[in-house]
């Protein structure tokens, strides 16, 4: 009897010491994998994820082509403000609207040096944009900056497990997005709650999520992603708590760029949210349960179509208050596959349409034409065409209009 009560001691105490030495080795893992992914691609300290991380970048930080700090005289200079859809994340850099704008204006305007820079990047908000502007754009002097935003301020409405800590603060500090890492495995993967103290070790972690197949939020595939729902409940949501924050850090952020005297061009974002989708792309959506999900639960997708209204409303009020021109991408784009990727990324059809409407404002406005005197050649000719569309180009529009993709004149400003 006193050898079994040995036998089981010793057999205890080797699995307990086994049990330690594997999570030691998985914690070590995981903060050598966290380290080495701050050193390929070190986070900005106040703009979080650098565009760099994710695609090719210019030697100043831009997707875009190579450029001067200082602007050569005759340039005409275009720099886009925004997050991923701005950046255009998973598409070929030919494929985001900056560049097709970019290709647009050259051949429209083949005299005069034209540079159209990508200043998006993923998960950026508006607060973002602001610390962007100041701290980056500004000081590349453009002649017009063309921002757009809201799916990324709509999410900050809430705090995942997975993505943020505590609960939703103002200054968008509780969403610390992927750089939730940093604190380390007790955050990420999730825990879960349990009377069992063990349920925190990474070991426990790893092998109930192996057998039980628990869904991770860090994948957007199919079969994950029907997981990942299943074990959340979907809800409605009326209010979004961020669209205070939205509305303040918009403002400010175009308060700032007229300040400095420079044109600014707002829009709408365009989402793929509607009552006629199929049910096999409904069921592809993911941005809330996988940016939106709270307490087990997640935003219908009639809810972000409903927050997605508000935060472009919220944006079309600032323009008219501000007598800025908005451009409705989200009014103009279809909501199919063909145009958009997943709830709000579009391919290159859709930065197709929004190019174009960028483009056809700026021709309708003459923005370069208007200064003959400052770009090299000459202004463009009656003979030549202002855009290679069959229909008609839109009628001049002044500030605070709203500009559709096809429209023979402009639309007021609600």
């Amino acid at each position: 009897m006193r050898l079994l009560v040995t036998a089981i001691a010793v057999s205890a105490l080797v699995l307990v010491g086994s049990v330690a030495i594997l999570e030691v080795a998985l914690r070590a893992t995981f903060a050598k994998d966290v380290n080495q992914a701050a050193l390929r691609h070190p986070p900005h300290p106040f703009l979080q994820v650098d565009a760099s991380s994710l695609v090719a970048v210019n030697d100043h930080g831009f997707r875009g082509d190579p450029i001067e700090r200082g602007k050569p005289p005759g340039v005409f200079r275009v720099f886009a403000l925004g997050g991923s859809t701005t950046l255009g994340i998973g598409a070929p850099y030919e494929d985001t609207y900056p560049y097709k704008l970019q290709t647009m204006l050259r051949e429209r305007y083949p005299d005069v040096a034209i540079e159209v820079q990508n200043a998006g990047s993923a998960w950026y908000t508006t607060a973002h944009m602001l610390i962007n502007y100041q701290l980056r754009v500004r000081q590349f002097d453009p002649d017009l900056v063309v921002v757009f935003e809201a799916i990324n301020d709509l999410y900050r409405s809430f705090s995942p497990p997975w993505w943020a800590v505590g609960e939703f603060k103002p200054d968008y500090s509780h969403y610390l997005g992927p750089y939730i890492r940093f604190l380390g495995p007790d955050v990420w993967p999730v825990a879960s709650a349990s009377w069992w103290p063990g349920s925190e070790l990474l070991v426990w972690r790893r092998l109930r999520d192996r057998v039980r197949g628990v869904p991770t939020p860090y994948r957007f595939d199919a079969a994950n992603l029907r997981k990942l729902r299943s074990s959340l409940q979907p809800r409605p949501v009326a209010s979004f708590k961020s669209l205070d924050s939205f509305r303040s850090y918009y403002a400010l952020l175009i308060r700032t760029i007229q300040a400095d005297g420079r044109p600014v061009l707002m829009a709408s974002q365009a989402f793929l949210y509607s009552d006629a989708l199929p049910r096999d792309v409904r069921e592809s959506l993911f941005f809330a349960p996988i940016f939106c999900a709270e307490d087990g639960a997640y935003p219908t997708m009639e809810s972000m179509m409903r927050g997605m209204d508000m935060f472009n409303d919220a944006a079309r009020t600032l323009a008219g208050a501000r007598g800025i021109p908005f451009l409705e991408f989200e009014r103009a784009v279809p909501k199919t596959r063909v145009h958009f990727s997943d709830d709000v990324h579009l391919t290159g059809a859709g930065n197709e349409i929004v190019a174009r409407m960028v483009f056809d404002w700026i021709v309708a406005q003459a923005m370069i034409e208007a200064r003959p005197g400052r770009w090299r050649g000459p202004a463009p000719t009656a003979a030549m065409p202002p855009s290679s569309r069959s229909h008609d180009p839109p009628a001049r529009a002044g500030f605070g209009t709203v500009v559709l993709p096809g429209a023979p004149a402009a639309v007021g400003t609600p």
